[in-house]
Protein backbone atom coordinates (compact mmCIF):
# COMPACT_ATOMS: atom_id res chain seq x y z
CA UNK A 1 0.00 0.00 0.00
CA UNK A 2 1.51 3.62 -1.10
CA UNK A 3 1.05 6.12 2.34
CA UNK A 4 1.83 9.73 0.72
CA UNK A 5 4.92 11.41 2.63
CA UNK A 6 4.07 13.21 5.54
CA UNK A 7 4.59 17.32 4.84
CA UNK A 8 7.64 18.83 6.54
CA UNK A 9 5.92 21.37 9.55
CA UNK A 10 6.18 24.90 9.49
CA UNK A 11 8.67 25.61 11.94
CA UNK A 12 8.16 29.08 13.93
CA UNK A 13 10.61 30.76 16.68
CA UNK A 14 9.04 32.94 19.74
CA UNK A 15 11.23 34.83 22.33
CA UNK A 16 7.92 35.01 25.07
CA UNK A 17 7.70 38.87 23.45
CA UNK A 18 4.14 40.42 21.92
CA UNK A 19 6.83 40.12 18.78
CA UNK A 20 5.99 36.51 18.42
CA UNK A 21 2.60 36.38 18.21
CA UNK A 22 2.37 37.39 14.99
CA UNK A 23 4.49 34.95 13.70
CA UNK A 24 2.73 32.05 15.53
CA UNK A 25 -0.36 32.95 14.12
CA UNK A 26 1.22 32.94 10.38
CA UNK A 27 2.71 29.32 11.36
CA UNK A 28 -0.54 28.07 12.07
CA UNK A 29 -2.02 29.80 8.94
CA UNK A 30 0.66 28.41 6.95
CA UNK A 31 0.48 24.93 8.29
CA UNK A 32 -3.38 24.80 7.69
CA UNK A 33 -2.89 25.40 4.16
CA UNK A 34 0.13 22.81 3.61
CA UNK A 35 -1.49 20.25 5.78
CA UNK A 36 1.10 20.19 7.99
CA UNK A 37 1.95 20.02 11.51
CA UNK A 38 3.88 22.97 13.43
CA UNK A 39 7.14 23.00 15.56
CA UNK A 40 7.46 25.81 18.18
CA UNK A 41 10.98 26.47 18.60
CA UNK A 42 12.49 28.05 21.72
CA UNK A 43 16.36 29.47 22.13
CA UNK A 44 17.50 29.21 25.56
CA UNK A 45 20.45 31.83 25.53
CA UNK A 46 23.97 30.77 26.93
CA UNK A 47 24.70 34.34 28.61
CA UNK A 48 21.79 37.15 29.25
CA UNK A 49 22.24 40.33 27.15
CA UNK A 50 21.79 43.32 29.42
CA UNK A 51 24.13 46.36 27.81
CA UNK A 52 25.58 48.84 29.24
CA UNK A 53 29.16 48.56 30.41
CA UNK A 54 28.42 44.58 30.76
CA UNK A 55 27.23 43.50 27.94
CA UNK A 56 26.50 40.03 28.77
CA UNK A 57 26.23 37.98 32.77
CA UNK A 58 26.34 34.75 32.82
CA UNK A 59 23.33 33.01 34.98
CA UNK A 60 23.13 29.02 36.05
CA UNK A 61 22.47 27.39 33.11
CA UNK A 62 19.33 25.37 35.23
CA UNK A 63 17.62 28.96 35.78
CA UNK A 64 18.10 29.79 32.07
CA UNK A 65 16.92 26.21 30.71
CA UNK A 66 13.65 26.76 33.19
CA UNK A 67 12.71 30.02 32.22
CA UNK A 68 13.17 28.49 28.90
CA UNK A 69 10.84 25.80 29.50
CA UNK A 70 7.95 28.03 30.75
CA UNK A 71 8.38 30.52 27.32
CA UNK A 72 8.16 27.27 25.15
CA UNK A 73 5.25 25.57 27.30
CA UNK A 74 3.06 28.71 26.92
CA UNK A 75 3.56 29.01 23.19
CA UNK A 76 3.16 25.64 22.31
CA UNK A 77 -0.29 25.83 24.91
CA UNK A 78 -1.56 29.07 23.00
CA UNK A 79 -0.58 27.41 19.66
CA UNK A 80 -2.86 24.32 20.83
CA UNK A 81 -5.29 26.01 21.87
CA UNK A 82 -5.75 28.76 18.72
CA UNK A 83 -5.47 25.24 16.10
CA UNK A 84 -6.47 22.13 18.00
CA UNK A 85 -6.46 20.25 14.90
CA UNK A 86 -2.99 20.57 13.84
CA UNK A 87 -0.30 18.77 15.76
CA UNK A 88 2.13 20.94 17.50
CA UNK A 89 5.64 20.17 18.79
CA UNK A 90 7.64 22.11 21.15
CA UNK A 91 11.46 22.03 20.37
CA UNK A 92 13.66 23.63 23.29
CA UNK A 93 17.66 24.64 22.33
CA UNK A 94 20.27 26.17 24.10
CA UNK A 95 23.42 28.21 22.11
CA UNK A 96 23.13 31.29 19.62
CA UNK A 97 20.01 31.91 18.49
CA UNK A 98 20.82 32.62 15.05
CA UNK A 99 22.53 29.02 14.40
CA UNK A 100 20.31 27.06 16.70
CA UNK A 101 16.74 28.32 14.85
CA UNK A 102 18.38 27.67 11.47
CA UNK A 103 19.52 24.36 12.99
CA UNK A 104 15.79 23.88 14.03
CA UNK A 105 14.10 24.88 10.61
CA UNK A 106 16.55 23.00 8.37
CA UNK A 107 13.71 19.70 8.25
CA UNK A 108 10.97 21.88 8.26
CA UNK A 109 9.28 23.83 5.21
CA UNK A 110 9.18 27.26 6.42
CA UNK A 111 10.60 28.98 9.41
CA UNK A 112 8.81 31.99 10.80
CA UNK A 113 9.70 34.58 12.65
CA UNK A 114 8.34 37.49 14.43
CA UNK A 115 10.13 41.39 12.73
CA UNK A 116 12.85 42.82 14.30
CA UNK A 117 11.57 45.72 16.64
CA UNK A 118 14.79 45.97 18.98
CA UNK A 119 16.60 49.45 18.87
CA UNK A 120 20.01 50.65 20.02
CA UNK A 121 22.23 49.30 22.32
CA UNK A 122 20.43 45.88 22.33
CA UNK A 123 20.12 45.48 18.92
CA UNK A 124 24.26 46.42 18.67
CA UNK A 125 25.10 43.97 21.51
CA UNK A 126 22.71 40.85 20.33
CA UNK A 127 22.53 41.53 16.87
CA UNK A 128 19.36 41.01 14.27
CA UNK A 129 17.95 37.47 15.06
CA UNK A 130 15.53 38.03 11.76
CA UNK A 131 18.49 38.62 9.01
CA UNK A 132 20.89 36.22 10.65
CA UNK A 133 18.37 33.28 9.92
CA UNK A 134 17.15 34.74 6.52
CA UNK A 135 20.83 34.28 5.86
CA UNK A 136 21.60 31.14 7.10
CA UNK A 137 18.27 28.98 6.81
CA UNK A 138 18.04 26.09 4.13
CA UNK A 139 14.38 26.70 3.82
CA UNK A 140 12.22 29.85 2.96
CA UNK A 141 12.14 32.25 6.28
CA UNK A 142 9.04 34.06 6.55
CA UNK A 143 9.61 37.76 8.68
CA UNK A 144 6.20 38.91 10.25
CA UNK A 145 5.52 41.72 12.41
CA UNK A 146 3.81 40.82 15.87
CA UNK A 147 0.00 42.35 14.86
CA UNK A 148 0.21 40.11 11.79
CA UNK A 149 -3.53 38.34 11.33
CA UNK A 150 -4.98 36.21 9.00
CA UNK A 151 -5.88 37.77 5.32
CA UNK A 152 -6.81 37.01 2.13
CA UNK A 153 -6.21 40.00 -0.22
CA UNK A 154 -5.47 37.76 -3.19
CA UNK A 155 -1.91 39.25 -4.47
CA UNK A 156 1.59 38.03 -4.26
CA UNK A 157 4.24 40.23 -4.97
CA UNK A 158 7.60 38.79 -5.73
CA UNK A 159 10.85 40.66 -6.20
CA UNK A 160 13.06 39.71 -8.70
CA UNK A 161 15.65 40.49 -11.41
CA UNK A 162 14.72 40.20 -15.42
CA UNK A 163 16.44 36.80 -15.18
CA UNK A 164 16.46 35.69 -12.04
CA UNK A 165 13.93 32.72 -12.94
CA UNK A 166 14.43 30.52 -9.75
CA UNK A 167 12.27 32.23 -7.51
CA UNK A 168 9.64 31.54 -9.92
CA UNK A 169 9.55 28.16 -9.15
CA UNK A 170 8.57 29.08 -5.52
CA UNK A 171 6.36 32.02 -6.48
CA UNK A 172 4.32 30.04 -8.72
CA UNK A 173 3.08 27.42 -6.91
CA UNK A 174 2.57 29.25 -4.18
CA UNK A 175 0.38 31.62 -6.07
CA UNK A 176 -1.61 28.78 -7.42
CA UNK A 177 -2.09 27.31 -3.90
CA UNK A 178 -3.28 30.39 -3.09
CA UNK A 179 -5.39 31.27 -5.88
CA UNK A 180 -3.68 34.86 -6.18
CA UNK A 181 -2.55 36.98 -8.49
CA UNK A 182 1.55 37.22 -8.69
CA UNK A 183 3.05 40.35 -9.46
CA UNK A 184 6.53 39.98 -10.65
CA UNK A 185 7.96 42.97 -9.92
CA UNK A 186 11.45 44.78 -10.81
CA UNK A 187 13.37 47.20 -9.59
CA UNK A 188 15.77 49.51 -10.75
CA UNK A 189 17.72 52.47 -9.30
CA UNK A 190 20.62 54.21 -10.61
CA UNK A 191 23.17 56.00 -8.12
CA UNK A 192 22.82 60.06 -7.79
CA UNK A 193 25.63 60.80 -8.91
CA UNK A 194 24.51 59.11 -12.12
CA UNK A 195 21.00 59.60 -12.03
CA UNK A 196 20.90 62.37 -15.11
CA UNK A 197 21.94 59.84 -17.62
CA UNK A 198 19.20 57.79 -16.04
CA UNK A 199 16.77 60.50 -16.39
CA UNK A 200 16.16 60.75 -20.23
CA UNK A 201 15.88 56.93 -20.54
CA UNK A 202 13.31 56.95 -17.98
CA UNK A 203 11.30 59.81 -19.09
CA UNK A 204 11.04 57.55 -22.42
CA UNK A 205 10.11 54.28 -21.01
CA UNK A 206 13.30 53.32 -23.09
CA UNK A 207 14.23 50.93 -19.93
CA UNK A 208 10.52 49.98 -18.96
CA UNK A 209 10.16 49.22 -22.10
CA UNK A 210 13.25 46.73 -22.71
CA UNK A 211 13.16 45.43 -19.30
CA UNK A 212 9.35 44.40 -18.94
CA UNK A 213 10.04 42.42 -22.67
CA UNK A 214 13.07 40.84 -20.99
CA UNK A 215 10.91 39.97 -17.22
CA UNK A 216 7.94 38.78 -19.74
CA UNK A 217 9.61 36.39 -21.80
CA UNK A 218 11.15 35.12 -17.93
CA UNK A 219 7.66 34.51 -16.96
CA UNK A 220 6.07 32.70 -19.67
CA UNK A 221 6.84 29.12 -19.39
CA UNK A 222 5.80 29.65 -16.23
CA UNK A 223 2.66 31.19 -17.23
CA UNK A 224 1.62 28.63 -19.51
CA UNK A 225 2.46 25.75 -16.98
CA UNK A 226 0.70 27.45 -14.28
CA UNK A 227 -2.45 28.85 -16.72
CA UNK A 228 -4.67 29.23 -13.38
CA UNK A 229 -2.22 32.10 -12.06
CA UNK A 230 -3.07 35.55 -13.30
CA UNK A 231 0.44 37.36 -13.73
CA UNK A 232 1.21 40.69 -13.82
CA UNK A 233 4.55 42.08 -14.80
CA UNK A 234 5.31 45.44 -13.26
CA UNK A 235 8.89 47.67 -13.96
CA UNK A 236 9.38 50.55 -11.88
CA UNK A 237 12.84 52.71 -11.18
CA UNK A 238 13.61 54.02 -7.37
CA UNK A 239 14.88 52.66 -4.51
CA UNK A 240 14.29 48.78 -4.51
CA UNK A 241 13.36 48.81 -1.00
CA UNK A 242 11.18 51.17 -0.83
CA UNK A 243 9.57 49.98 -3.93
CA UNK A 244 9.23 46.63 -3.51
CA UNK A 245 7.59 47.45 0.01
CA UNK A 246 4.96 50.10 -1.72
CA UNK A 247 4.21 47.27 -4.38
CA UNK A 248 3.56 44.62 -1.40
CA UNK A 249 1.25 46.70 0.66
CA UNK A 250 -2.16 45.15 -0.06
CA UNK A 251 -0.57 41.76 -0.94
CA UNK A 252 -0.83 39.09 1.52
CA UNK A 253 3.35 37.78 1.50
CA UNK A 254 6.34 39.63 -0.30
CA UNK A 255 9.10 37.10 -1.97
CA UNK A 256 12.97 37.61 -2.26
CA UNK A 257 15.60 35.53 -3.36
CA UNK A 258 18.51 35.13 -1.24
CA UNK A 259 21.66 34.32 -3.30
CA UNK A 260 23.79 32.07 -3.27
CA UNK A 261 26.80 32.03 -1.59
CA UNK A 262 29.88 32.15 -4.20
CA UNK A 263 33.17 34.10 -4.95
CA UNK A 264 30.84 36.93 -6.78
CA UNK A 265 28.20 37.34 -3.94
CA UNK A 266 30.33 36.59 -0.25
CA UNK A 267 27.49 37.95 1.32
CA UNK A 268 24.31 35.59 1.57
CA UNK A 269 21.72 38.70 2.53
CA UNK A 270 21.82 41.92 0.11
CA UNK A 271 21.35 45.66 1.00
CA UNK A 272 17.90 45.24 -0.48
CA UNK A 273 16.83 42.37 1.31
CA UNK A 274 18.05 43.46 4.76
CA UNK A 275 15.99 46.61 4.18
CA UNK A 276 13.00 45.29 3.84
CA UNK A 277 12.89 42.91 6.10
CA UNK A 278 13.37 46.03 9.00
CA UNK A 279 10.31 47.50 7.79
CA UNK A 280 6.74 46.94 8.70
CA UNK A 281 3.97 45.69 6.64
CA UNK A 282 3.78 42.81 4.48
CA UNK A 283 5.02 39.37 5.62
CA UNK A 284 8.16 38.77 3.86
CA UNK A 285 8.94 35.61 2.33
CA UNK A 286 13.22 35.07 1.95
CA UNK A 287 13.64 32.00 -0.27
CA UNK A 288 17.27 30.41 -0.42
CA UNK A 289 18.41 30.15 -4.05
CA UNK A 290 20.50 26.92 -5.47
CA UNK A 291 22.25 28.57 -8.23
CA UNK A 292 20.95 26.09 -10.53
CA UNK A 293 18.32 27.56 -13.30
CA UNK A 294 14.09 25.62 -12.62
CA UNK A 295 12.93 25.34 -15.96
CA UNK A 296 9.11 25.31 -16.13
CA UNK A 297 8.14 22.38 -16.74
CA UNK A 298 10.59 20.36 -15.31
CA UNK A 299 9.62 19.15 -11.96
CA UNK A 300 6.46 21.55 -10.61
CA UNK A 301 5.78 21.09 -6.65
CA UNK A 302 2.95 22.70 -4.50
CA UNK A 303 4.25 22.50 -1.36
CA UNK A 304 5.38 18.86 -1.47
CA UNK A 305 2.52 17.93 -3.97
CA UNK A 306 3.67 16.53 -7.23
CA UNK A 307 2.06 18.63 -9.96
CA UNK A 308 3.61 17.96 -12.89
CA UNK A 309 7.01 16.18 -14.61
Amino acid sequence: MNTRERPSPVVVAVDGTDRSAGAVRYALHEARRRRAGVRVVHVAPATLPVGGSMPYMNYPREDLLGTAREILGRAVAEARAAAPELDVEGVLRQGRRVVEIAVAGASGSLVVLGRETRQGPDRVYTGTTTAGVAARATVPVAVVDGDWRPTEHGRVVAGIEPAGAELLSYAFPLASSRGALLQVVHVWHVPDAYAALDHHRAVTGEWVVAATRLLESTVADWRASFPDVEVEVTVVPGRPAAQLVDAAASADVLLLARRRRDLEHPGRLGPTTRAVLGRPGVPVEVVPMTGVPRHAPLVLERFGEILKS
